[in-house]
């Protein structure tokens, strides 16, 4: 495996970096925004310059892989690929996301899409498809949420419907606050995995059937877990603002602006909002307990 750098240079590197929080304040809170310029976060000047000196780091890796990788023929670059990614499976699995997250990055060097349409296809499903779920599951553990869902655009652009990148882009823009736009992408996942659990299990009840089960299973009772939190709090929104505007003295010094006492009534009990819920899922699993094992990886 090729070295990107030394101690040396990256030492070099990070003494003559300008220092963020010198130049633009410690208070200052840099704005993130979407490629429609919508804000979708913020970052403090160190936490920036920590982000932009990590990224070049990994350039300065990627360059060395595709130097590395240069010489090779499809064939090998995908069994070089495909070797890493086991490699970064481990180190996840042993909660060393960091250098996992490296490894993965690493075999996306080896994307080649000069064959024919169907070497293409191969490329795109045995490599980038997993390795970039599997990415966007270390940045989810990472924290670079925004990370997440540049890497889960990516995967979708080869499966659309992936279960795995819609939940956990979905998860990211959860995790950011953004209810809104996290809710489609969770019910999307739930769909797709209902759908797949139909058409994609071996008709055979062997070792390979029951583990693809267990994952969609799995990946349910986690999509299903953040539904319902993002359910239970638009319905608690609801009731506040249903409780807001229902009190009679509000404008009560202008004649004639009280509201009407034959209003519609909306039943904002949790008994109420349970059972709305389970018409719509029927096997809606209410589950708040946090995760307890790692994420399945592909």
């Amino acid at each position: 495996m090729p070295t990107a750098s030394n101690a040396d240079d990256e030492e070099g590197e990070a003494e003559a970096a300008t220092n963020f929080a010198d130049l633009l304040g410690p208070d200052c809170v840099i704005r993130r925004v979407d490629k429609d310029r919508n804000v979708i976060g913020g970052a403090k000047p160190q936490e920036m310059q920590q982000e932009l000196m990590t990224r070049a780091s990994a350039q300065k890796r990627i360059g060395a892989c595709a130097d590395y990788v240069a010489g090779m023929n499809r064939a090998d670059k995908m069994r070089w690929a495909l070797d890493l990614k086991e490699k970064a499976n481990e180190f996840y699995m042993a909660s060393n996301f960091e250098e996992a997250a490296k490894l993965y990055n690493d075999c996306l060097v080896a994307l080649d899409f000069e064959g024919s349409p169907e070497e293409n296809a191969e490329v795109a499903a045995k490599l980038q498809l997993p390795v970039c779920t599997n990415l966007a599951a270390c940045m989810i553990e990472m924290g670079s949420y925004v990370r997440v869902v540049e890497i889960c655009n990516l995967a979708l652009s080869v499966d659309s419907g992936c279960p795995k990148a819609l939940y956990r882009r979905g998860l990211a823009k959860y995790r950011m606050g953004d209810h809104a736009q996290a809710l489609p992408d969770l019910e999307a996942a739930l769909s797709q995995i209902h759908e797949r659990r139909g058409t994609e299990m071996p008709a055979s009840d062997d070792k390979e059937a029951a583990a693809i089960r267990k994952i969609l299973d799995d990946l349910e009772r986690r999509v299903r877990v953040y539904l319902t939190r993002i359910r239970q709090f638009n319905a608690q929104e609801r009731a506040r603002c249903h409780r807001m505007f229902e009190k009679s003295t509000l404008y009560e010094d202008r004649p004639g602006a009280g509201f009407a006492t034959n209003t519609f009534q909306v039943d904002d009990s949790d008994e109420a909002i349970d059972a709305a819920l389970a018409r719509r899922r029927p096997s809606c699993c209410c589950c708040s307990r946090r995760r307890n094992e790692k994420e399945k990886l592909a």
